[in-house]
């Protein structure tokens, strides 16, 4: 007999779970990525915070070009968490690009899984429905054969 259809379509389902399952691993790489480009421009916002602080507090005998260089470390500072926020925002990005691919093979798969639930049910329906014809024409046969008496 021919392998039944819900049969075959489960090398299809294991094959959509295998993509789920890669693509939730990417998914987990990017949040992992996510967090640590977070953690870094949070360092770079403290950093940049207390240089602010200090630079903000009246002091005496600093040289304008102390004073300049400050700043300038300050303007840096700014730059690389400009830069950071860039990059958190592309990361982010990739991030939810990553979500969305989890998320359709996960659909995908759900839907495979209800498609063979279905397939089963079918095959189990005409089964029993074959079965049942053969009961009804066996009884048939057994009725009209000749020689034998019927029973109420």
């Amino acid at each position: 007999m021919a392998e039944r259809r819900s049969q075959r379509m489960k090398v299809v389902l294991q094959l959509a779970e295998r993509e789920e399952q890669a693509a939730a691993a990417r998914l987990g790489e990017q949040q992992q990525l996510l967090e640590r480009e977070q953690a870094q421009l949070s360092q770079l916002q403290d950093y940049r915070q207390q240089y602010l602080d200090d630079y903000a507090r009246p002091r005496s005998g600093v040289t304008a070009e102390a004073l300049m260089s400050y700043s300038g470390f300050l303007q840096r500072l700014g730059e690389a968490v400009t830069g950071q926020q860039q990059k958190l925002a592309m990361v982010n990005q990739a991030r939810e690009q990553s979500r969305r691919e989890w998320e359709e093979r996960y659909h995908r798969r759900r839907s495979l899984e209800d498609m063979i639930a279905r397939l089963q049910r079918e095959e189990e329906a005409a089964f029993e429905q074959r079965q049942q014809r053969e009961q009804d024409d066996l009884a048939a046969q057994r009725l009209t054969r000749p020689g034998r008496s019927r029973k109420p």
